[in-house]
């Protein structure tokens, strides 16, 4: 063969290799696949409220949407500790039911609170059967407020019973909670409803619950103006976290007021349910994006 035909044809045939090659990394050839959906349950602060969190576990659970990541702040840290330690809802019910207040309270009297927390702590642990934080079943962090800075800390290590009674630490009610050194109080101060949280632990859906009560006028009664003192100070902080969910769940629990839960337990549970039922539509379409 004519030495300039071969280089001609094997010229050729090398530049129907590349243009095969380039044909196969095309952009047209590409399958596109959804993201599979990380759920994250952020259960918000709001006293005895937080019995209405159980009423939306229960629906989300009978409905079958998956939950992979759960944060709680103060009232939703209980609920959501336990919730992620293996109870069922039926059992989270249960344990709402045989709960007395008397149980998580110790008095003291100290001009930093006047309950020191270490009984909630305890009731907690012995609920968890005293694994920590990294070992509950469910990615789980409780969300609370350091007190010299006023950073929001999400604890997702170490003793479960110690990091919920930080996140419930109200300033003035309960003593502050030391953990390493540092003084840590309620984190519905800075994550009334921790969605940054569930999201910074890897959550790219997240379904908020809502259950803080909005600043009212006439707020009279030293807890009562405390709890109004709080919403005050935590209602820009919540208007950051809300915008950052795909769904915000929002129990009308506000009527059963800051402490009245304790006794409207089954009301507030009812109310979570009747939100829960109520935002499913939104949540099964969205989570539909997802694989």
């Amino acid at each position: 063969m004519n030495k300039n035909v071969f280089l001609s044809t094997a010229m050729v045939l090398a530049l129907a290799a590349c243009g095969t090659t380039n044909t196969s990394k095309s952009p047209t050839n590409v399958v596109q696949t959804k993201p599979k959906a990380v759920v994250g349950l952020a259960l918000g602060g709001g006293a005895s409220k937080g019995f209405a969190h159980i009423g939306v576990i229960k629906v989300l659970r009978e409905n079958n949407i998956p939950v992979n990541i759960v944060t709680g702040t103060s009232a939703g840290a209980v609920v959501g500790s336990l919730y992620a330690s293996g109870m069922s809802p039926d059992r989270l019910e249960l344990e709402a039911q045989i709960l007395d207040q008397t149980n998580l309270v110790d008095l003291t009297l100290s001009t930093s609170g006047f309950i020191k927390g270490q009984k909630l702590q305890d009731f907690i642990n012995a609920k968890v059967k005293n694994r920590p934080l990294q070992q509950l079943p469910i990615k789980f962090g409780a969300v609370a407020t350091e007190f010299g800075t006023g950073r929001m800390v999400n604890f997702t290590q170490g003793n479960t019973g110690q990091a919920v009674r930080a996140s419930v630490s109200i300033p003035n009610v309960f003593q502050p909670t030391v953990i390493g050194g540092h003084k840590y109080v309620d984190g519905g101060l800075t994550a009334p409803v921790p969605v940054t949280a569930a999201r910074n632990m890897g959550a790219n859906f997240v379904i908020a619950v809502d259950i803080s009560q909005r600043p009212a006028k006439g707020a009279t009664g030293f807890l009562a103006q405390l709890d109004q003192s709080l919403n005050i100070m935590s209602v820009a902080a919540l208007n950051n976290e809300l915008k950052k969910a795909n769904v915000v769940i929002t129990p009308q629990v506000q009527k059963l007021g800051a402490v009245g839960g304790f006794n409207q337990r089954d009301q507030a549970i009812k109310l979570g349910e009747e939100a829960a039922r109520k935002a499913l539509p939104q949540i099964k379409a969205q989570l539909a994006k997802y694989r």
